[in-house]
């Protein structure tokens, strides 16, 4: 689901898509029905009949998919309705409502690995509700759906200001303008370009070496086998370079903060024009921003990392445009990877 659905007045409903759902639940049920083709007859008395057989894995199969599908319609389908006063949580027959008032709403995102590469990500809510600290997964929630979700509970957008003079002098006390320093991103990008070319050469060095008559009877015959690893090696490489290189071309070298908009470099993002800017939470390793503006449009600059250095810090530019974007509320919300 990529946009929350009201439902109402102040009211908006987020869960996953139905054809999502449908989707992921046909998937898993053809996995395991095709699992018990293969699987269960080697449980089965050999002296059973084939029909039998055949019927005894359709049944299993049958149950299967009905036990698939009842977990994800029914079980795994959790909905959250946000409401001016309440917050309704839960699936069909067991949803619990909260009161907006006395209860607070935290995110709980983890990352999920096997053998060190990412497996999936894991989305819940923790809600605490008096003495009450309740964690609530939402399985199959979006990156996209529960940064809506926060952004209606936790809104980022700082309270009304009676006295505009007041909130005047508390923007002029925020610094506005922002450096980028990008050289370590660069140098990486270069570094990785250099690899790869390293990579090419000795693969295209072997290559040409194999092709000089009685090469292959040698004892450095061997060498050969080096050549589709090296070339895979630089592929990668390269790969990579690109990705950094096109990365380092989204990192702008100065930020301004206004009333009017943001400023990177000579381009302007006028607040009017955009209809939500994300901003990284500042306990990331990584922090962007991200512009969105009708029409589904959607530009992503770095601005913080290991290797890119912001001074001010990134804490204060959060700050700045969360005091300068008061006046267009809902307007900048947090992006939760």
């Amino acid at each position: 689901m990529v946009n929350p659905v009201q439902v109402g007045p102040g009211e908006h409903v987020f869960g996953r898509h139905p054809l999502r759902i449908f989707v992921g639940a046909l998937v898993l049920a053809a996995v395991l029905s095709v699992a018990a083709l293969f699987i269960l007859p080697q449980f089965l008395p050999r002296t059973m009949n084939i029909s039998t057989r055949g019927s005894v894995v359709l049944v299993v199969a049958i149950g299967l998919t009905i036990a698939v599908f009842v977990g994800a319609f029914w079980f795994r389908n959790i909905r959250v309705v946000v409401r001016p006063d309440t917050v309704e949580i839960g699936r069909a027959g067991a949803r619990e409502t909260f009161p907006r008032a006395t209860t607070a709403f935290r995110s709980k995102i983890t990352e999920h690995r096997t053998n060190g590469l990412p497996s999936g990500t894991t989305r819940a809510l923790v809600v605490y509700s008096g003495d009450r600290e309740v964690t609530i997964e939402l399985p199959g929630f979006t990156r996209t759906t529960f940064n809506e979700l926060m952004a209606q509970l936790n809104p980022i957008a700082p309270p009304p200001v009676a006295d505009p003079v007041e909130a005047a002098r508390a923007r002029a006390h925020l610094p506005s303008s922002f450096v980028i320093d990008a050289t370590g991103e660069r140098r990486f990008a270069s570094r990785l370009t250099i690899v790869a070319v390293a990579f090419f050469a000795v693969s295209l060095a072997v290559g040409l070496l194999a092709a000089v008559p009685g090469f292959l009877d040698s004892e450095l015959s061997a060498l050969v086998l080096i050549v589709p690893m090296t070339a895979i090696a630089g592929i990668g490489f390269t790969i990579g370079a690109v990705q950094r290189r096109r990365l380092v071309r989204s990192i702008p070298s100065r930020v301004t903060v206004s009333t009017q908009g943001i400023r990177l470099d000579e381009v302007d993002q006028p607040y009017a024009q955009l209809t939500r800017i994300w901003m990284t939470p500042p306990a990331y390793p990584v922090q962007r921003i991200r512009f969105e503006r009708a029409g589904g449009k959607r530009t992503t600059h770095l601005l913080a990392s290991s290797r890119v250095a912001l001074t001010p810090e990134y804490t204060d530019l959060l700050l700045a445009v969360r005091a300068q974007t008061a006046h267009f509320p809902g307007l900048l919300s947090l992006d939760l990877e």
